[in-house]
């Protein structure tokens, strides 16, 4: 197992500046433009850190991620699906009116919370279901912040409760759909990096309830 602990530091480090860099105003809109490098930097970190790949496992993640682009370009097309939404700029380019980097905001969480929920069961329906209620979580803490950091945006003022519902659901279908392709994965730094974008998501939430 590779020696986690510099990493883990410089996520915290990486995650930090990017809190600081967001809440002061003279900083937010070059802070918000790295996003899509964040995203990038992070997918790379599981990478480096994944056990054992394999062919198998590698379709899994690309399946994973084309399966959760494609599930927000027809959200977006119908207006339907989530809810009535749309892109701004700060998760980068877009094709068909998405950024191409929700698939790795797809890949990352679904990836995470596999490795959290393995701790807990090795049934592979419960591991879904685990994933979907921490991504449902993260979802609820995560939805505010990205109005304010123009991820993307709702018609109206409230966020509409099938939003919710239907992440639960996706999550849990293209979870156990992972879960099929790759029985087991083996990760040092998936958990704290879950953690870390815990407490970067929920410090900025924080901060909008008083803005």
């Amino acid at each position: 197992m590779k020696n986690i602990k510099p990493a883990i530091i410089l996520l915290c480090i990486i995650y930090t500046v990017g809190i600081v860099g967001i809440l002061i105003p003279a900083t937010r809109d070059i802070t918000l433009s790295l996003t899509p490098v964040n995203l990038v930097v992070s997918l790379l970190f599981l990478l480096t850190f994944h056990q054992k790949y394999s062919l198998d496992g590698i379709f899994a993640l690309l399946f994973v991620g084309i399966c959760g682009y494609f599930l927000e370009v027809a959200g977006v097309a119908t207006q339907s699906i989530f809810g009535k939404y749309q892109y701004g700029s700060t998760l980068g380019p877009k094709h068909w009116a998405v950024p191409f980097t929700m698939a790795l905001n797809w890949i990352i969480p679904i990836y995470c919370t596999r490795i959290i929920a393995q701790k807990a069961t090795k049934n592979t329906l419960l591991v879904a279901l685990i994933s979907a209620s921490l991504m449902t979580g993260l979802d609820f803490i995560l939805e505010p912040v990205a109005v304010f950091m123009d991820m993307w945006t709702w018609s109206g003022t409230q966020i509409p409760w099938n939003n919710y519902l239907v992440w639960f659901i996706a999550s849990f279908a293209i979870q156990w759909a992972y879960t099929l392709m790759e029985k087991k994965i083996s990760n040092g730094i998936a958990i704290p990096l879950f953690i870390i974008q815990l407490v970067f998501f929920g410090v900025i939430h924080l901060y909008t309830l008083f803005i």
